[in-house]
């Protein structure tokens, strides 16, 4: 795990506080009549931030500095201040940054623990597809798990097949349940713990076969195509192409899917 110092730990209280305290002095300053207005304003400027991206976001701060930079400098011409009212107005301006800048970094925090939440929420997604009732892998997952298969048994120069089940020819309506149906067979048929069943995409099922011989893999391709023309849907089987390779050292899925 990551870990925090206590600067980091400390810089979401000090924004939150320095944000409120400085709204509720710039709130204290303004007369009765401009103080709902001001109110409403820092409201739907929180608002906007917090709904932003981080770089929207960064682009708002650096907007609105730059147009109360202007709206001051206007002011302070048309109305002749006088040096009195021109430092109040620049301490004025400066605790409104300070405002701004804490603002826009609380947004930032939320925006990034947001983003980290959706990854977290992708990867359990992921994990979940792999701890599926069909048991087959994900293609990350199964590009894992058979870097350390295939380094097994070429390091004890173990026989074994690589088999990609291609279903791109089947119509986009018929290839979900067939996909499912395929996987299911083929995850059922093989030897459960010991070789891998996987999806590359929508339309391919990847198998990895260790320690098998060419006699024994003809058995289970044989047993495999049986159960597939009975009960995936009639014509689609012929449309079905199977592309097979003998594992012959290979360490990694690149290698296999190198043609040769």
């Amino acid at each position: 795990m990551k870990s925090v110092t206590l600067w980091q730990r400390l810089q979401m209280p000090i924004a939150a506080i320095v944000w409120l305290t400085s709204a509720a002095v710039l709130l204290w300053l303004q007369s009765d009549q401009n103080s709902l207005y001001v109110l409403v304003g820092f409201v739907g400027a929180a608002v906007l931030f917090f709904l932003a991206t981080d770089r929207m976001a960064f682009f708002i701060f650096i907007l609105l500095t730059l147009a109360t930079v202007f709206y001051f400098l206007y002011e302070a011409f048309l109305e002749g201040w006088s040096p009195g009212e021109q430092a109040a107005g620049i301490g004025t301006h400066f605790l409104f940054l300070l405002h701004l800048f804490a603002l826009y970094s609380i947004a930032k925090y939320v925006y990034s623990y947001r983003l980290e939440n959706m990854t977290l929420k992708s990867r359990l997604e992921e994990l979940q597809e792999y701890i599926s009732e069909h048991g087959v892998l994900t293609k990350r997952e199964f590009e894992k798990q058979s870097s350390l298969v295939l380094s097994t048994m070429a390091r004890h120069s173990e026989p074994g097949y690589f088999i990609q089940v291609d279903l791109s020819e089947l119509r986009k309506t018929a290839r979900k349940q067939a996909l499912i149906t395929c996987s299911s067979i083929i995850f059922g048929t093989l030897r459960k713990h010991y070789d891998l069943v996987g999806h590359f995409n929508d339309k391919t099922i990847v198998v990895l076969l260790q320690n098998i011989s060419e006699d024994g893999f003809k058995i289970v391709e044989e047993r495999l195509k049986e159960k597939m023309k009975v009960q995936i849907e009639e014509g689609a089987y012929e449309q079905i192409n199977w592309n097979v390779r003998q594992i012959e050292g290979e360490r990694s899925i690149e290698e296999l899917l190198v043609i040769r």
